[in-house]
C-alpha cells in the first residue's frame, strides 16, 4: 500500500490509497500518513479516498482504526470515501462504517458513481 498525496485546500488536505490497505506492504516504523505530510498531520482534516485499493486486511483495518485514534486524540479529523464494494463490504461487516470513525464518508456505489 501507497498513501499519495493529491492536494489542500484551506479545509482539508486530501490524499488517496494506492493497492491493498495491509501493514504488510509498508514498513511498520514508517506511518504512510506521517511520512508524506509531517508528524503534525494528526492535527489536521485529511480525507483519504479508497479509491485506489480493492482489498483490506486486518493489519489495514488495524492501521485504519490507529490513524483514526491519532487524529481524534490530537483534534484533527479523518474521513474515508471512495472505498470499494469490497473495502465498503468489510468496514461493514465490522460495523466500521457507523459512529464517528467513517462519518461523513462517501462510498463508490457499484456502479463507479
Amino acid at each position: 500500500m501507497r498513501v499519495k498525496f493529491i492536494g489542500e485546500d484551506d479545509a482539508y488536505v486530501r490524499c488517496q490509497t494506492e493497492g491493498d490497505i495491509s501493514q504488510d506492504r509498508f514498513d511498520p516504523t514508517r506511518e504512510p500518513l506521517a511520512q508524506i505530510l509531517g508528524e503534525n498531520v494528526y492535527s489536521r482534516r485529511v480525507l483519504l479516498g479508497l479509491e485506489g485499493s480493492n482489498f483490506v486486511d486486518s493489519s489495514g483495518v488495524n492501521w485504519l482504526l490507529r490513524c483514526h485514534k491519532r487524529f481524534r486524540e490530537a483534534g484533527g479529523m479523518l474521513v474515508l470515501h471512495s472505498a470499494s464494494p469490497l473495502v465498503v463490504q468489510t468496514l461493514k461487516i465490522l460495523k466500521l462504517d457507523r459512529g464517528g470513525f467513517c462519518q461523513n464518508a462517501q462510498y463508490r456505489h457499484n456502479d463507479g458513481r
